[in-house]
């Protein structure tokens, strides 16, 4: 049994790439201590893709408790400060009666906001997006460059030129934070990486050898391919599907497939191909993540690696 004593809640976080197994690592050792996994990932939260976004199976959520997985409908946008939100509550909860909150996933960005204690404004200010956003209509995204580094020159320098998005709403923190109206993306990016936290955090990230995640990755493309993925997304774009549920690796590829535009083996090259990427883009979000601890899965099997974890934090407990 894990000690979870003290003011601030046992957190612990098991991160990774794509297909290296984090659910059902997850599953044995929730199992082992009693503890209730809350899903961080982008793409579970949704109901109507479960093959697609590979979540826990039926026996798994019915043993146990799984939150946050399956529990928006595909029309709802989803985001990191909506997540941040719902699963603090979720940890109170889960802590009050206590439990261990397990926070899996490998969404980077919903895992630190969380445990990093990242700071939402909440609602935008519209009237300044709205500004903004004609500016960049209208001058350009290289004189919204400009004014960014004007006004958050850390900001500018990190930022993904290429993307209007994530720029208008680096204008709009900036902005904010000059008229003393709140923080600034740059500061909000230390506080990202912090090791200060709400929580009392044990973090784990689970890899393997690179050749060995593609080898992952492929197996489990084929696999969802033949096990219903097709279907779902058939049925999904009967109805209204929001821009985040959308963006699930396999929907555009299948939907392309579907109104005939590639074949079967396109599509899931195509998958296969963004699944990679996304494993890199991960990789490197657990190399910034402070104190965690990775742990080699190739080669274990998932009791072996669940029990690890579980030593590991008994040794490690504050």
């Amino acid at each position: 049994m894990i000690e979870s004593s003290g003011k601030k809640p046992l957190v612990v976080a098991l991160f990774g790439p794509t297909a290296v197994g984090k659910s059902r690592v997850a599953f044995e050792v929730a199992q082992l201590c009693g503890g209730e996994i809350v899903s961080a990932d982008s793409m579970q939260v949704y109901r109507g893709l479960p093959v697609l976004t590979d979540q826990p199976d039926s026996a798994m959520l019915s043993a146990v408790p799984h939150h946050l997985v399956g529990a928006i409908g595909l029309e709802e946008e989803y985001s990191a400060a909506r997540f941040a939100g719902e699963a603090a509550a979720l940890i109170e909860g889960i802590s009050e009666h206590g439990h261990l909150s397990l926070l899996v996933g490998g969404t980077g960005l919903y895992i630190r906001s969380l445990l990093g204690g990242f700071s939402f404004s909440g609602q935008p200010d519209q009237e300044a997006r709205n500004r903004w956003q004609e500016f960049i209509r209208t001058e350009g995204l290289a004189a919204a460059i400009r004014e960014l580094e004007r006004l958050d020159p850390e900001a500018a320098a990190a930022i993904d030129r290429n993307n209007p998005r994530r720029l208008l709403r680096a204008l709009e923190a900036a902005e904010a934070a000059a008229s003393g109206h709140g923080r600034s993306v740059s500061a909000e990016r230390q506080r990202l990486w912090s090791a200060e936290s709400p929580y009392r955090v044990k973090s784990f990230g689970l890899t393997a050898p690179r050749a060995e995640i593609y080898r992952l990755i492929e197996e489990r493309v084929d696999t969802m391919l033949a096990g219903g993925a097709i279907e779902e997304v058939r049925a999904a774009r009967l109805a209204e599907v929001s821009r985040t549920a959308s963006r699930a690796i396999g929907f555009p590829e299948i939907s392309s497939y579907l109104d005939g535009l590639i074949g079967i083996g396109d599509a899931a090259a195509a998958i296969k191909q963004k699944s990679r990427r996304y494993a890199k883009r991960q990789l490197t979000w657990m190399r910034k993540m402070p104190d965690i601890v990775r742990i080699d899965v190739a080669g274990s099997t998932t009791a072996s690696v669940a029990q690890a974890i579980i030593d590991r934090i008994n040794d490690r407990t504050d």
